[in-house]
């Protein structure tokens, strides 16, 4: 009777000792994760400012999308790679820069925003583009951050409609 009373607080001191000495919670390394996507993010906008579409489209996830201006969701790597090729070229020259970065305590998602320039000297169809974009990123099985999800959209003016026809 008396190794029982005195049995329970040991194992309850035994216990509180266990929990008070186990590590806390893991460390917190978003501000390392942070500075490894925007890192990336700066490798990939050099990557498409020098028109590499195979580079440029490496930096997506298999499962990645694409949500450009006036267009359907890219929704595979095809896809995502027809949209780049339609904005790289001899022509074009295409940069953005990252205003914040931020990456979930979990260490497993990340986003970003910035703006971005697309200059297009094509005679018949110029473009002269600035504005925004976000880019979803999650850290794959291999330790490597992807891009999941990319948009953008310009601060441009939405163009007035051409003059009704007289009929």
């Amino acid at each position: 009777m008396l190794i029982r009373r005195i049995g329970a607080p040991l194992v309850f001191t035994a216990a509180l000792l266990a929990t008070s000495c186990s590590p806390s919670e893991a460390p917190d390394t978003r501000a390392a994760e942070a500075a490894a996507i925007q890192t990336l993010d700066e490798q990939w906008s050099a990557t498409a400012a020098r028109n590499d579409l195979d580079g440029t489209v490496a930096f997506y996830a298999s499962d990645a999308v694409l949500l450009g201006p006036n267009a359907p969701i890219a929704r595979d790597a095809k896809a995502i790679r027809e949209a780049w090729a339609g904005m790289l070229g001899p022509n074009s020259a295409v940069s953005w820069k990252v205003t914040k970065v931020e990456v979930a305590k979990s260490g497993e998602l990340g986003y970003l925003y910035g703006t971005y320039s697309l200059a297009i000297k094509d005679p018949k169809a110029p473009v002269n583009d600035t504005g925004k974009m976000l880019e979803v990123w999650k850290k794959q099985a291999d330790g490597k951050w992807k891009c999941i999800v990319d948009t953008f959209n310009s601060d441009l003016p939405v163009p007035a409609p051409p003059p009704a026809g007289k009929k």
